[in-house]
C-alpha cells in the first residue's frame, strides 16, 4: 500500500478552500515519494539532533517541538517575545505549526491552516525509533490554566449552532462561551499522545477566518461525519464527536496512513468529553524540556539556512531569514 500522498508525487497540491488557494497561491510541491516540501512556506527551518536512545515517536515529536521553539526564541524573531525562554517550555506562536520534513532531522515553521489542509506524511512517520507506541511518561502536575480571548453571548452561540447544523456538547459549549477558543497559558501535552497544545482552540468571528470554528468546519474536512474540528495542535487536529461529546485526535504524520485509508481508522479517542480532555493536559515532561534546553545550549539544534525558505509565504508572514519584513 502507498503512503498517504503518493498519488500526488511530482505534483503541486492546492488546498480545497478558496481562501487558502488565494493566500497560498503557489501550492505545496510534493517530492517523488509523496512527501510535501514545506520549505517555500517556512518562516524558519531548524536542524534537530538525532533522537536520543530510548525515546519513542511521541516523545521524539514533543522534544522536536520544544527544541525548535527554543531555537527560534533565541534567534531574534519577533514572533517570540524577549525573555520567552526564561521559564520552562516555549510555545509556538499562534497560527503556526512545526512540520517535520521527511527523511531528515529538519523541522519547518509553517502556517498551521495550510499544513492541516490535506493529509500527508512527514518526518515522524519516517523516523526510526525503538517504540512506536503512544504515550509520554514523566508528566506531572495538574491541568493548565486557560488563556481567554473573549466571552460569547448566547445569541452568538445560537448562530454557531445554526450554522454548524448541530448542538454543541454542554461542557464544550461552556468552554467556547467563556473563552472563545481558549488556550493553555503554558504549553501542554496529553500524556497518552504525542501532541503539544500551545495554540488557541478554534473560535468564533476570529480576525482570520481560516481559524474560525464555523468556517473550518464548512470545508471538506477529512474527518468522519458528525465530528467537529475544534483545534490545531502540534501534531495534528483535535476533534469533537457532537453525538456524545467525546474528543478525538487525528495525527497528521501517522505512519499507518496510506492513500487508501479513511480517517475512521486513524482517529484516536482521547477522552469521553471535553472537560476530561482538558483536565488530562499536563506540562511537558521535565526530562524533555531539559533535553531541549541542553541541545540548544550545546549547539546541537540550530537554525538551518535552507535554500528557498519562505519564498511562497505572503510578505507579511515572512521572517528574518527571508530578508522580508516580519509579521
Amino acid at each position: 500500500m502507498a503512503i498517504a500522498g503518493t498519488r500526488h508525487a511530482f505534483q503541486v497540491r492546492r488546498p480545497g478552500s478558496s481562501m487558502l488557494r488565494v493566500r497560498y497561491r503557489a501550492g505545496v510541491p510534493v517530492d517523488p515519494y509523496g512527501f510535501p516540501d514545506w520549505t517555500p512556506y517556512a518562516r524558519a527551518v531548524v536542524r534537530l539532533p538525532d533522537v536520543p536512545d530510548g525515546l519513542g515517536l511521541d516523545e521524539a515529536r514533543v522534544l522536536g517541538v520544544l527544541t525548535a521553539n527554543r531555537v527560534l526564541a533565541g534567534s531574534g524573531d519577533p514572533l517570540w517575545p524577549a525573555g520567552s525562554t526564561a521559564d520552562g517550555p516555549v510555545a509556538t506562536p499562534a497560527g503556526w505549526t512545526w512540520a517535520f520534513l521527511a527523511r531528515t532531522r529538519l523541522v519547518a515553521l509553517v502556517p498551521v491552516e495550510l499544513h492541516a489542509s490535506f493529509r500527508h506524511l512527514g518526518g515522524i512517520s519516517t523516523l526510526t525509533a525503538p517504540r512506536r507506541g503512544l504515550g509520554l511518561p514523566g508528566t506531572t502536575g495538574g491541568p493548565p490554566r486557560i488563556g481567554r480571548s473573549a466571552r460569547l453571548a448566547d445569541d452568538a452561540l445560537a448562530v454557531v449552532r445554526e450554522r454548524l447544523g448541530q448542538a454543541l456538547p454542554a461542557d464544550y459549549r461552556e468552554f467556547l462561551a467563556h473563552t472563545n477558543g481558549g488556550w493553555p497559558v503554558r504549553p501542554a501535552v496529553h500524556p497518552g499522545f504525542g501532541f503539544v497544545v500551545d495554540q488557541p482552540m478554534l473560535g468564533v468571528a476570529r480576525g482570520d477566518w481560516l481559524h474560525d470554528l464555523v468556517y473550518v468546519n464548512s470545508l471538506d474536512a477529512e474527518l468522519l461525519p458528525g465530528h467537529l474540528a475544534i483545534g490545531y495542535v502540534q501534531g495534528g487536529l483535535v476533534a469533537l464527536r457532537a453525538a456524545d461529546g467525546s474528543v478525538w485526535y487525528l495525527d497528521d504524520d501517522d505512519h499507518r496512513d496510506t492513500d487508501d485509508d479513511h480517517p475512521a481508522r486513524l482517529l484516536h479517542r482521547c477522552a469521553d468529553d471535553f472537560t476530561t480532555f482538558w483536565q488530562a493536559l499536563r506540562e511537558p515532561p521535565a526530562a524533555l524540556t531539559g533535553r531541549a534546553e541542553a541541545d540548544v545550549r550545546a549547539g546541537a539544534a540550530a537554525l538551518h539556512p535552507a535554500p528557498g525558505i519562505g519564498t511562497a509565504l505572503p510578505p507579511a508572514r515572512r521572517g528574518p531569514l527571508t530578508g522580508e519584513p516580519a509579521a
